[in-house]
């Protein structure tokens, strides 16, 4: 019980951490920023502990299952935090459809709210701001971290059986 505590109080002061800068100010690189406030907690607490100042009653054989349920969470957070900082062109569809009521919507009513500024030139200054990629004549090209996370996507898809518009 002692190391599920441990670990939930990790992520909970890591969300706390997220809050308290993001409310502050907000960090220029969004991910960079993320994967620092949510890597200090258990960098923290694994220094205290292997200095023995602090060893929470735990030991070796706690650690990993501290480690994973960490993990676990982080990557769920992280997940949803990207759904949900940029809007969602699904969650515009959903509240257009929820103020049109029983009446429903026309793809011509819908179609003014998915437009390129609301949707793809945001998105497009998040990877510019986050280093994925830069600007190339009129458009833009991968930067070599990009290429990386492109990749990764690309096989995970695969991984998934997932296919485009699927």
């Amino acid at each position: 019980m002692a190391a599920f505590a441990l670990a939930l109080f990790l992520f909970l002061l890591a969300l706390v951490l997220h809050v308290i800068w993001w409310r502050w100010r907000l960090p220029r690189h969004h991910t960079a920023a993320l994967l620092l406030v949510f890597a200090v907690p258990p960098l923290l607490a694994a220094g205290l502990w292997l200095a023995e100042v602090c060893r929470f009653g735990l030991t070796w054989t706690d650690l990993p299952g501290i480690a994973l349920f960490y993990a676990a969470a982080t990557g769920c957070y992280l997940i949803t935090y990207a759904g949900v900082e940029e809007t969602s062109p699904s969650l515009v569809i959903i509240r257009a459809l929820e103020q049109a009521g029983a009446k429903g919507c026309t793809r011509e009513e819908l179609s003014p709210c998915i437009t390129e500024e609301r949707f793809i030139l945001p998105r497009l200054a998040a990877l510019r701001r986050d280093g994925l990629v830069v600007a190339a004549g009129d458009g833009a090209r991968l930067t070599p971290a990009g290429l990386r996370l492109a990749r990764l996507a690309t096989r995970l898809a695969r991984f998934f059986n997932l296919h485009e518009g699927a």
